[in-house]
C-alpha cells in the first residue's frame, strides 16, 4: 500500500490598505515636467542601476556615452535628452544635434563625449 504524502504551503500577503496609499507623502517634482505622460520609458538593469555606459572607441581617442533599455517614442526621448544637455534650443525648426544620435536596430541613444552623471540626473529627475 502507497504511502499518502501531503505538502503544506504557507503564504503571506503584505498588503497595505488603501487608506494609507492615499495618504502616504509622496514627492513632488517640479511642476512644469509632467511624469505620467511620457511618451518613453528605460527599464533598470537586474541589480537595479540605471542602464548608461560609457564607450571608449577608435584608441581611447572617441569617448560615448550610450543608454540602453530604451521603449516607447525615440525621437522624443533624443529631442527631450539633447534639450537637457544643452546640446539642442526647444525650437522645432532649428536643426538637431549630430552629438545625440539614435540606433533605431536596437533602441539605444549615442551621445558624443563622457556624460553619464548629467544622462543619470536626466533620468532620475523622470522617476526612472
Amino acid at each position: 500500500m502507497p504511502t499518502q504524502q501531503s505538502r503544506t504551503f504557507l503564504v503571506q500577503f503584505r498588503r497595505q490598505s488603501q487608506s494609507l496609499k492615499e495618504n502616504s507623502p509622496s514627492k513632488s517634482p517640479s511642476a512644469d515636467l509632467q511624469l505620467t505622460n511620457l511618451p518613453y520609458f528605460i527599464r533598470r538593469t537586474p541589480s537595479n542601476q540605471l542602464p548608461v555606459y560609457l564607450i571608449t572607441k577608435a584608441g581611447g581617442t572617441k569617448q560615448q556615452t550610450k543608454l540602453q533599455k530604451t521603449e516607447g517614442d525615440l525621437d522624443a526621448l533624443r529631442s527631450d535628452l539633447a534639450q537637457f544637455l544643452g546640446l539642442e534650443s526647444g525650437d522645432p525648426n532649428a536643426p538637431q544635434s549630430p552629438d545625440v544620435t539614435i540606433n533605431r536596430l536596437t533602441g539605444h541613444i549615442l551621445v558624443k563625449g563622457w556624460r553619464k552623471p548629467e544622462i543619470q540626473q536626466f533620468l532620475l529627475q523622470r522617476n526612472f
